[in-house]
C-alpha cells in the first residue's frame, strides 16, 4: 500500500481547515514515512515577503541551480499548539467494522477537496479488484476461491466509484453483493454449525489436542486456496472441540460465529461500503489510507516512529480462538500462550488489526488483564501484564575516524531515522565529541524520515534561523519553515552520506545542507518523496483518515517530489527497489520559490588530505571521506558489502488475514 518514504503528517479535526482549532499528539510532525505526523503549526506567510524572496538572486552553492513558481496563497490562520496528551488506541469491539453510505461519502468528498493536488478518478476495474481484497479479513467471504464476490464486486464497481468519486449516488450497486452475499455466507454458516455440532457432541478431546487443535493457524495469506466450505467445516470442527472440552466458555464460540458470519443484510451492506471505501482511499491517494478507530492501528503498522509495539509480544499468529505468541512474550506471558482475550475483548474472530490494536490498548499503569490457554495447563489461566516504561531513546551511533596526518577526526553520526527528539540527540553528540573533530559526516543511507518537526529543528544546528522549505497546497504556497536558532551551533565542515532509500525528512536535512551550500551530499540519489500527509480524526464519527494535504520544495525552489535529490559526488551503490516516481498517482512535482536567506553564508569546505582515511567500520564509509577530502582511496570500484543500508521494499498494508 504504502511506499517507503510515505506520509507527513499531522492529527488534525475537520474544523481545522477551516481555520478552527487543531489538535496534534506529541511528535506532530513527521516527514517520510507512511504513518507519520507533521507539525504544520502557525499556516503564517506574507505573501509580499514571499514574493520579494522569490526574486532573489541566486545564491551561489556546490549544488543544483534554484528555480522558481509565481503563485502565493494568502496566509491561513495560525493553528493551535500541539496537545500535552500522546492518543491513545482505543480497545476494539472485536466486531467486523462497517460505515453508511453517507458517511462514505463525506470522506470521500473531503479527500477530494483537500487532496494536495486534484485527484484523478481510478478505474472501476482497479476498484473492483482492490474491494474484493479489503473486504475479507478471513480468506472465506470474497477471497476464497469459490466466492462468487469478486464478479459481483466488479459489476458493482462502476456504481460505487460514482458514488465516492462524484458523489451522484447511494451505493446502490452494494445491494446486488448484499444479494449475492447473505445465501453464500449462509452456505458457509451450515456447514460451521453441522461441523461443530459433531464435534461438541462426541466425548471431549484432551487438554493437549485442544490446545493443538486451538492454536494452530488456520488462515491462509494471499492467494487463498482453501474453499470457503472446507474452512468453514475446519472453524466448526476446532471451536466444537474447545466447546466440549470447556462447556463454560461458549461465550468465546458464540462472539467468533458472529463474527465471522455477520447475521443482517444491514451489516453485511455497511462492512462492504468500508471495503469499497478502504480500497477507494489508496488509490486516489497512494499516500493515504482510511480505517475505523477499531483499527487505527493498521494507519501505524510497521513503522517504528509511530508504532512502540505491543505490551504483550513481540509477534503473533491468528488462530481460530485468538492469537498464539510465537515472539517475545511478556512475563508473565510465554511462547505459545494462546490468548484468547484482552481487557475483556473476545479475540476469536477479530481480524489480525484489531488483536494488535488490543495488545497496544492499555491506557493506565495497570497494563493489560489476558486469558490464556496454555499447553499442559487443564483450565484457562487469568494474567496481568503491566505496562513497563518506555525504554529510553536509543542513543546515536557514533564513529571516530582517524583523518589525515594532523590527527584529526571525522565524526560519522548514523541516522536510521528522523524521531522526534533527533535535533537535541545531535545536539548532545556533538557537544560531547567537538573537540578533536575535524568534519561531521551525517549517515543518511536507508532513513525513511520521520517527523518534520525533528528535521527542523536538527537543521538549526547547521543553518541557524534558516528560512527551509516552503509548505504548498495546489500551487500555492502556504507557509515557509524557518530552522531554530540552535543555543550551540555546529560551524565546521558536514557532508551528508545519501543513497535511494533516503526518503522524505531524511531527504529535507540533506537537501538543506545542499541548498545553502553547507555541506555536500555523497552517496546516490535519494528517494524522492516531497509530500505531506495529515491525520484527520473527526471526518465521519469513529474513522481516521491520512491524506496527502502538502508537499515541499528545497529552500532553493528545486522540486522533490518525485526527483530526489543528486548528489555532489557519486559512489557506486546498490539501486533501491523503488522510487517516488515509481508509484501509481503519486503527487505531480513542480518548483517552488527561493526563500533561502542570503545572510546564511556557505559552510566551510570540507578539510583537504592527501591520505586516506580510515580505518572504518564499514569500507563505504572510508571511500566517502576519502573523496570528500580529494584523497586516493582505499578500495575504489567496491561493490555492495554488508555495511550498505538494506533497500526499502514498499511497505504492505496490515496484514488482513
Amino acid at each position: 500500500m504504502l511506499a517507503p518514504g510515505a506520509g507527513l503528517g499531522h492529527h488534525s479535526s475537520v474544523a481545522d481547515r477551516d481555520g478552527g482549532s487543531q489538535q496534534r499528539a506529541p511528535g506532530a510532525g513527521r516527514l517520510g514515512r507512511a504513518r507519520d505526523w507533521v507539525a504544520v503549526a502557525g499556516l503564517v506567510v506574507l505573501a509580499l515577503l514571499l514574493r520579494v524572496e522569490a526574486l532573489r538572486p541566486p545564491i551561489e552553492t556546490d549544488g543544483p541551480e534554484p528555480s522558481t513558481i509565481g503563485s502565493i496563497a494568502a496566509p491561513p490562520q495560525p493553528a493551535a499548539a500541539p496537545s500535552a496528551e500522546a492518543r491513545v488506541l482505543a480497545l476494539p469491539s472485536g466486531n467486523p467494522p462497517r460505515i453508511s453510505c453517507d458517511d462514505a461519502k463525506r470522506v470521500s468528498g473531503f479527500l477530494r477537496r483537500e487532496l494536495a493536488a486534484p485527484p484523478i478518478a481510478p478505474t472501476p476495474l482497479e476498484l473492483g479488484e482492490l474491494w474484493a481484497g479489503m473486504l475479507d479479513p478471513h480468506g472465506f467471504w470474497s477471497a476464497a476461491p469459490d466466492s462468487p464476490l469478486p464478479d459481483e464486486l466488479s459489476a458493482a464497481a462502476p456504481d460505487m466509484l460514482e458514488s465516492l468519486f462524484e458523489q451522484s449516488s447511494s451505493c446502490s450497486g452494494v445491494e446486488r453483493v448484499v444479494r449475492v452475499w447473505q445465501p453464500y455466507l449462509q452456505r458457509s454458516l451450515d456447514a460451521f454449525e453441522s461441523a461443530f455440532e459433531t464435534e461438541r457432541s462426541r466425548a471431549p478431546r484432551s487438554a493437549l489436542e485442544v490446545f493443538q487443535l486451538a492454536a494452530e493457524p488456520i488462515f491462509e495469506d494471499d492467494p487463498v486456496t482453501r474453499p470457503s466450505a472446507e474452512l468453514a467445516r475446519e472453524l466448526g470442527s476446532r471451536l466444537g472441540a474447545f466447546a466440549a472440552r470447556y462447556p463454560d466458555e461458549t461465550a468465546i464460540v458464540d462472539k467468533a460465529r458472529s463474527r465471522f458470519f455477520p447475521p443482517s443484510p444491514d451489516a453485511l451492506r455497511e462492512i462492504a461500503i468500508l471495503a469499497a471505501l478502504r480500497a477507494y482511499v489508496p488509490l486516489i491517494d497512494p499516500h493515504g489510507d482510511f480505517a475505523p478507530l477499531d483499527e487505527e492501528w493498521a494507519l501505524y503498522a510497521g513503522d517504528d516512529t509511530l508504532d512502540d509495539g505491543s505490551l504483550l509480544w513481540g509477534d503473533v499468529t491468528r488462530t481460530p480462538l485468538g492469537a498464539r505468541i510465537v515472539g517475545d512474550p511478556a512475563p508473565p506471558l510465554e511462547l505459545d500462550d494462546l490468548v484468547l482475550s484482552i481487557d475483556g475483548l473476545t479475540l476469536a474472530g477479530a481480524s489480525v488489526d484489531q488483536i494488535e490494536q488490543a495488545a497496544r490498548s492499555a491506557a493506565s499503569e495497570a497494563g493489560l488483564t489476558v486469558r490464556v490457554l496454555r499447553q499442559g495447563q487443564p483450565q484457562l489461566l487469568t494474567l496481568r501484564v503491566a505496562e513497563a516504561s518506555p525504554p529510553p531513546a536509543a542513543a546515536l551511533s557514533v564513529e571516530r575516524i582517524g583523518y589525515g596526518a594532523n590527527e584529526r577526526a571525522v565524526l560519522r553520526v548514523v541516522i536510521p531515522d528522523v524521531g522526534d527528539d533527533l535535533g537535541q540527540q545531535l545536539a548532545d553528540v556533538l557537544d560531547d565529541a567537538r573537540p578533536g573533530v575535524g568534519a561531521v559526516l551525517l549517515d543518511l543511507r536507508g532513513n525513511g524520515g520521520g517527523s518534520l518537526d525533528a528535521a527542523v529543528d536538527s537543521l538549526g544546528l547547521f543553518l541557524p534561523g534558516a528560512k527551509l522549505f516552503p509548505l504548498i497546497h495546489r500551487g500555492a504556497v502556504t507557509e515557509v519553515l524557518e530552522a531554530r536558532r540552535a543555543e550551540h551551533p555546529y560551524l565546521g565542515p558536514v557532508a551528508a552520506l545519501v543513497d535511494g532509500d533516503t526518503a522524505s525528512a531524511a531527504e529535507m536535512l540533506a537537501g538543506a545542507l545542499q541548498a545553502y551550500g553547507r555541506g555536500k551530499l555523497i552517496g546516490a540519489r535519494t528517494f524522492g518523496k516531497g509530500c505531506v500527509q495529515e491525520y484527520f480524526d473527526s471526518v465521519v464519527p469513529g474513522g481516521l483518515l491520512r491524506l496527502t494535504t502538502l508537499q515541499f520544495v528545497m529552500p532553493s525552489g528545486r522540486p522533490l517530489q518525485q526527483i530526489g535529490l543528486t548528489p555532489d559526488l557519486t559512489l557506486g551503490l546498490s539501486p533501491a527497489l523503488e522510487r517516488e516516481s515509481q508509484i501509481t498517482r503519486q503527487p505531480i512535482t513542480f518548483d517552488g520559490p527561493d526563500v533561502r536567506d542570503r545572510a546564511v553564508e556557505p559552510g566551510p569546505a570540507w578539510p583537504r588530505e592527501s591520505l586516506a582515511a580510515g580505518p572504518c567500520q564499514d569500507p563505504l564509509v572510508c571511500e566517502a571521506i576519502s573523496r570528500l577530502a580529494g584523497a586516493k582511496t582505499r578500495a575504489p570500484g567496491r561493490g555492495p558489502t554488508s555495511g550498505d543500508a538494506v533497500a526499502r521494499a514498499a511497505r504492505p498494508r496490515a496484514a488482513t488475514r
